[in-house]
């Protein structure tokens, strides 16, 4: 998708023109509040509106896949730290709890 020249809408900047996107930056030129660089596609969550209905929607296909591709690694990472806490568990010998030797300080009572 190339979103260079299309216009956009900014909550506080206002309309402005995408100058350039690349990898996850977008460059955006507003009349009043000059260039400004957002992360992409995450501005258009918060800050950004598409003022095509079209590039807006493909946009948003994009959040939503960017969404389930930070999901699915979020839950394989957490796999992974379960299945190695488990492998610790299993490796770590339960230790017996043996009882301590009374010694003789201990039962002898004192004398008065």
């Amino acid at each position: 998708m190339n979103l260079e020249q299309s216009s956009v809408h900014h909550v506080r900047y206002g309309v402005g023109t995408v100058l350039r996107c690349e990898d996850a930056m977008i460059t955006v030129d507003f009349p009043a509040a000059g260039q400004k660089q957002f992360v992409y596609p995450d501005a258009f969550e918060r800050f950004l509106k598409a003022e095509d209905p079209q590039i807006a929607a493909e946009i948003t296909e994009s959040i939503i896949l960017k969404k389930a591709e930070e999901d699915a690694i979020r839950r394989e990472q957490e796999a992974l730290q379960k299945a190695l806490a488990e492998a610790k568990a299993m490796a770590k010998p339960a230790r017996a709890r043996t009882a301590r030797p009374k010694t003789a300080a201990r039962t002898k009572s004192k004398k008065v």
